[in-house]
């Protein structure tokens, strides 16, 4: 019965956002629009270290939502920021999930929109990791995931991928279904 305020809409559909509402839960994108002492939740989309510090210093609850594929991504930032990397992250300018993972490590990392975007970063050859927003398509990651492999020989990538199976599975069967329409 108790409302929950949740950082950001707690997913990017309008349905589920909802039926959140219907039971109760506020959607806030400040830490000031918490009144002391109440739930906290953090959305799928991930939440800078300095954020959610904020939260939970409001919250007597805090509910961690995060995917566990964005906490992949915030954890290998903070161990290629960590090693003296300097990381190159794919996604999109003001997207919370974007805003949340620079959040882990800023002085360490550079957001990447395009291929173009790589000319315009002087970032040393060597030392360099590649992390990509966990919604990105396969269309805007390959370009840029090839142009960085053959820029930076040593970059670094994670060992899975970053992109998550649900969303891509639901992007390729857009384009089969896109395909057959005429």
């Amino acid at each position: 019965d108790e409302t929950i305020y949740c950082y950001h809409e707690i997913v990017h559909n309008k349905w589920i956002v909802k039926e959140f509402e219907k039971n109760n839960v506020v959607f806030v994108e400040d830490p000031n629009e918490i009144p002391e002492g109440a739930i906290v939740m953090l959305s799928a989309h991930g939440t800078a270290p300095e954020i959610e510090l904020q939260f939970n210093n409001i919250s007597s609850l805090t509910i961690n939502s995060v995917c566990p594929l964005v906490t992949k991504v915030h954890h290998e930032a903070k161990k290629f920021s960590e090693n003296g990397k300097k990381i190159i992250y794919v996604g999109h300018k003001n997207h919370d999930e974007a805003i949340g993972a620079l959040g882990v490590a800023p002085n360490n990392m550079i957001l990447v929109e395009t291929v173009d975007d790589l000319d315009n970063k002087s970032l040393r050859k060597e030392n360099v990791a590649l992390l990509a927003q966990t919604t990105l398509a396969m269309s805007e990651w390959e370009p840029i995931l090839n142009k960085a492999k053959s820029e930076y020989q040593n970059i670094q990538l994670p060992r899975k991928s970053d992109l998550c199976y649900a969303t891509t599975n639901r992007q390729k069967a857009l384009i089969n279904v896109s395909n057959k329409v005429d």
